[in-house]
């Protein structure tokens, strides 16, 4: 199959979300996380450290499409946009989607940019938090 024919089918998931993924923020799961970071900052007991969401609601947005393009994965990095601080308590809905799909020519050869969106809510139904993230096949 040719890399254009296989670049289709992944563009075809361009503005598909998956299905949710909800969990509560817990003081504990927060004293942990900010244990983990190595960020002794007090405020984190009670209000999220920044990629905290990411760890209570990872969203997995497998393209099977993507395994026939090239040989492995690198990380194209992560940005958060945060909106609103996100406490304790809060119940957290995290909802991603492929957000573009392109090609480059690279020096070791043609790469594969998956861009995945997802926006946190909370239990009010406003948005907390973005992250946009890249992941390069190649």
């Amino acid at each position: 199959m040719a890399a254009t024919d296989v670049v289709d089918r992944i563009k075809a998931h361009i503005g598909k979300t998956q299905k949710p993924v909800t969990a509560t923020v817990e003081a504990g799961h927060l004293k942990r996380f900010a244990e983990a970071i190595g960020d002794p900052n007090p405020r984190w007991l009670e209000e999220a450290p920044p990629t905290f969401l990411v760890a209570i609601a990872p969203t997995s947005y497998h393209l099977d499409e993507a395994e026939q393009y090239g040989k492995g994965w690198l990380n194209g990095g992560n940005r958060f946009e945060y909106l609103e601080p996100v406490k304790v308590g809060d119940r957290i809905t995290a909802t991603g989607k492929v957000g573009d799909v392109y090609e480059k020519s690279g020096s070791s050869g043609n790469l594969l940019f998956i861009i995945f969106e997802t926006e946190y809510t909370n239990q009010h139904g406003h948005t907390v938090a973005r992250l946009r993230g890249t992941a390069i096949r190649r």
